[in-house]
């Protein structure tokens, strides 16, 4: 059980971009004894345990879930680094709608150049 606390607690660190210097720092603690949580070679207390969970915002419930899925990470509101994943939705609406508007002057720039040429 520890392991997968320690792979739950890592792949979520990642998720939110944090190093295991962060972490550490964060928790008091020197980056390599963070790491052993990690690796699941130290039992994290309670106490810590709920230090890391505030940390990565999620509730202590998580590391102990049959799945890895976590009503936290479906949250469109949810943070990915500095972006919530409606962010990121609304950033690729916007990166699609701009490549159809450099398309659109693209065409309108062939065909001045067309009319140019013909003169």
């Amino acid at each position: 059980m520890k392991e997968s606390i320690g792979y739950r607690i890592r792949k979520l660190r990642e998720q939110k971009d944090y190093t295991q210097d962060n972490m550490g720092a964060e928790l008091g603690i020197t980056a390599g004894a963070y790491a052993k949580i990690e690796r699941g070679e130290t039992d994290p207390s309670a106490t810590r345990l709920k230090q890391i969970a505030e940390i990565l915002g999620v509730e202590v419930s998580y590391f102990f879930q049959k799945t890895a899925t976590s009503q936290h990470l479906l949250d469109k509101t949810s943070n990915y680094g500095l972006a919530s994943q409606q962010d990121l939705e609304q950033l690729g609406t916007l990166i699609e709608s701009l490549r159809r508007d450099i398309e659109k002057i693209r065409a309108e720039l062939s065909a001045l150049k067309k009319t140019r040429t013909k003169k």
